[in-house]
């Protein structure tokens, strides 16, 4: 099997294993993958013992290197916190549903809400929940290997301005909620009309 052919099937071996680590972290999955991890790592071995002569390969088998081992690093912090009873990842710093009592008037709604922010009348209060969506996009993309440093602040907090008013436009809804998920191996912003009480998340009038 050539060279190119070798690289093209370690990627897609590490594609499925994450699928399936994704399955056991948020999904039905009981076990991890074990078996899976043991054939990727035993292919790394394997491709290691006679690197290629091309210059390209060996850049293409050092950036798999890269991401396998920043991907592992992903699944064994994203396990321990399953196994301590958290959830995992991205959702891993939300609370559950604010209860009737816990949201007085007047009063920010927790930092941990049940969805990170858009935009807020109150702007200062705004722009911190953006600022935790944005950070826990930014450290998701990180997760999967993502190269994220071209992504800023101002342009991100844009595009959900963006995305809120056309959301409320569409529903007539008065506010907005968007959460980080993972879909088809990407990392997204969802947004979706509030439909609970309690977050206080708002899109722009």
């Amino acid at each position: 099997m050539s060279w190119e052919r070798e690289l093209r099937v370690l990627n897609e071996a590490i594609r499925r294993l994450n699928a399936e680590y994704d399955a056991f972290l948020y999904g039905s999955a009981i076990r991890p993958p074990v078996d899976s991890r043991r054939h990727v790592e035993e292919m790394f071995r394997r491709l290691s013992a006679s690197p290629p002569d091309a210059a390209s390969e060996r850049y293409l088998f050092s950036a798999l290197q890269g991401r396998y081992s920043t991907l592992c690093e992903r699944w064994e912090r994203l396990q321990a916190e399953k196994e301590s009873g958290r959830r995992p990842g991205v959702h891993g710093g939300f609370a559950d549903p604010v209860k009737p009592g816990d949201h007085l008037p007047g009063k920010p709604a927790a930092p941990n809400a049940p969805a990170a922010g858009s935009v807020r009348e109150d702007r200062s209060t705004g722009e911190s929940l953006d600022r935790e969506l944005f950070d826990r996009y930014i450290e998701a993309r990180r997760g999967r290997g993502d190269d994220v440093a071209g992504i800023g602040f101002e342009a991100f907090r844009a595009r959900l301005q963006e995305e809120a008013h056309k959301l409320k436009q569409r529903t007539g809804a008065a506010d907005v909620e968007f959460e980080v998920t993972e879909r088809d191996g990407r990392v997204k912003i969802v947004a979706r009309p509030q439909t609970g009480p309690g977050s206080g998340v708002r899109g722009p009038k």
